[in-house]
């Protein structure tokens, strides 16, 4: 069994080999057959929808903001992942022997999950200092470090697992298979020592998330509080800044909260479709599970229809999240969303000029620009700085936080 097969078939069997063992049918195998169709197009179909995403970044206009950065390198971790996820169900689906390959294959997926899950860090931590540090942003947030922290985004969980799976690996398989070009099962990934181990590289990151997003939100509401007030007050200017000034940067507060709001979308998406395998995962294993040795057996021989039809539910909410994330960006990135839209006009003008024309006089674009301008999307969000009558400083004024 590999890698992959023990994260969504816990027991460190197949589905086929377990029902046979316990007396089933080829009703089972059938089923197999029936649904590996199904999981291999919804794969393929995430992985178009994130492609998209990713090319629609082409035909962007505004300038590249990191929170723009780290979400473009979110949905090719997402690509990537639907393309491992595919491969993974296709061999091992099929039984085919590809030795090393399929090992590989499945190291990279294993990696797949913690690369979603620290991009998603990432971004919290980006707003969070957008939000603040507003006056110290630009210096700390450079263009540079943003390219920099994206290749870590990668690297780094890859070699994390392999670390980890070197560590746990006291036999030595995990290296072996990979200079004998086998796929032997790694009997130390049916340990609930490494299990929990991996499962900690998703669920501490979404602690620490779910800290940052509840400071920022508190803070949020505060400033929010704080404008309301002086709307209320109905003060005309405020240090020398007329009130038409004064309400687009209410705007662009509008739009950070905005673009906070859509990475907890994705959170939520990326919670629902992981731990649900990786609480199986995590309580039934052969060595030192809640669920473990003859008591898995019997348990998946007494509920193995049961067992099937969670794994199954598994796989789809996995697919599902992989396919959620790039509607959230179309839908709440107006950006990604006007980029998209170009896209598709490029494209088809290529078949149908006429057509393209037609469709640029419906005036979207105009549209979208403009929402941008005023600080309708995630472009450019400007903390502002105000006193109120007894001298306290509300916010200030002069810098602009690009998140």
């Amino acid at each position: 069994m590999s890698a992959e097969d023990q994260l969504l078939d816990p027991e460190n069997n197949t589905n086929n080999t377990q029902m046979e063992n316990c007396g089933g049918d080829s009703t089972t195998t059938e089923q197999s057959y029936i649904f590996l169709p199904i999981l291999l197009g919804s794969c393929l179909i995430a992985m178009i929808v994130n492609v998209i995403v990713i090319a629609s970044a082409r035909w962007i206009r505004c300038s590249m903001t990191p929170n723009l950065k780290i979400s473009l390198s979110l949905a090719a971790a997402d690509a990537t992942s639907s393309t491992m996820y595919g491969l993974i169900v296709l061999i091992s689906g099929y039984g085919y022997n590809l030795g090393v390959f399929l090992y590989i294959v499945e190291l990279l997926r294993l990696s797949g999950i913690v690369v979603t899950v620290v991009h998603l860090l990432a971004l919290s931590l980006n707003h969070y200092i957008g939000i603040l540090k507003p006056l110290h942003y630009n210096s700390i947030v450079t263009s540079k470090k943003v390219s920099t922290v994206i290749w870590m985004l990668w690297l780094v969980p890859f070699f994390t697992v392999v670390g980890i799976c070197t560590a746990f690996d006291v036999e030595g398989t995990f290296w072996n298979n990979l200079r004998r070009n086998t796929n032997e099962d790694a009997e130390f990934m049916s340990t609930f020592s490494f299990r929990i181990t991996y499962s900690s590289l998703f669920f501490i990151p979404i602690l620490i998330m779910v800290v940052c997003y509840t400071h920022i939100l508190i803070v949020v509401k505060k400033q929010q509080i704080r404008w309301n007030n002086l709307s209320r007050v109905g003060s005309t200017r405020v240090q020398g800044k007329p009130n038409q000034k004064m309400s687009r940067e209410h705007k662009q507060l509008e739009g950070n909260v905005r673009a906070i709001y859509t990475t907890l979308l994705i959170l939520g998406s990326c919670f629902i479709g992981w731990a649900p395998a990786l609480l199986s995962y995590t309580m039934m294993c052969m060595t030192g599970c809640y669920i473990s040795g003859a008591d898995l057996d019997d348990f998946n021989c007494r509920h193995a229809y049961l067992i099937m039809g969670l794994r199954m539910t598994d796989n789809i909410l996995i697919i599902l999240k992989m396919l959620a994330n790039p509607i959230i960006y179309s839908i709440r990135m107006r950006e990604i969303k006007d980029g998209t839209y170009r896209m598709l006009l490029a494209i088809i003008g290529l078949f149908s000029k006429s057509r393209r024309e037609a469709m640029e006089s419906s005036g979207f674009y105009y549209r979208s620009r403009l929402q941008n301008s005023i600080g309708g999307g995630t472009i450019q969000v400007r903390v502002i700085s105000m006193k109120n009558g007894n001298g306290n400083q509300l916010m200030s004024a002069e810098e602009n936080t690009l998140l």
